[in-house]
């Protein structure tokens, strides 16, 4: 059945993708996308508050260089220059029970040379903090984040806390640690690069 239609549930950024995927290899004359609500994107988008009287993005939704898939979907879509990125990859936190603020700066190149660095690193923390992350790499697929990271540690409440809430939409309690793990390898393995975020300048 070489005629078959082909259907896609759902026009968030994956339905999009794969329809995209599907129509450069000459499928599109058989696809077919559904989508519930008004307007595609997902999450990803912007409205227009009447209230406000201004566009609102949905969400910041931040993009780190480690994912190649996102950006060969925005050069499709011929939307790449869209995005736009500091000149140096740097992270700003603030810790509001304290009122410490900080910087997180990984340095280029792929050996993270940058958490022996007290003043690239976050405050409190030591190297051997940062080395527990290999757990996560070898973690089973029942294990959470918490399962397999020290709670008790300055850099768990300070970094991976805050990360995987970020990362996986979900606690440390809840989240995936294999699924973590991946992100800390594809992120802070590919170096300041792989960690560099972007934003869309005008909007979803």
């Amino acid at each position: 059945m070489t005629d078959a239609r082909i259907h896609i549930v759902g026009a968030g950024l994956a339905g999009l993708a794969a329809a995209l995927s599907l129509a450069d290899a000459g499928l599109a004359p058989r696809l077919c996308l559904h989508e519930a609500s008004n307007h595609a994107g997902g999450r990803c988008r912007s409205f227009h508050d009447a209230a406000l009287g201004c566009t609102i993005d949905n969400g910041n939704h931040l993009i780190l260089g480690a994912k190649p898939a996102v950006f060969g979907y925005l050069a499709g879509l011929g939307g790449r220059a869209a995005l736009a990125s500091p000149p140096e990859t740097v992270f700003p936190f603030a810790d509001l029970a304290t009122g410490e603020s900080w910087l997180l700066r990984p340095n280029r190149g792929r050996l993270p040379w940058w958490i022996a660095a007290p003043s690239r690193r976050v405050p409190g923390s030591r190297v051997g903090d940062y080395l527990q992350a290999l757990r996560l790499l070898a973690a089973g697929p029942a294990d959470s984040v918490a399962d397999r990271l020290d709670r008790r540690s300055t850099l768990y409440r300070r970094l991976w806390e805050p990360l995987t809430v970020a990362v996986l939409n979900a606690s440390p309690e809840e989240g995936s640690a294999r699924l973590m793990g991946r992100v800390v390898r594809e992120v802070f393995g590919g170096g300041a690069e792989g960690s560099r975020p972007y934003i869309a300048a005008d909007g979803l």
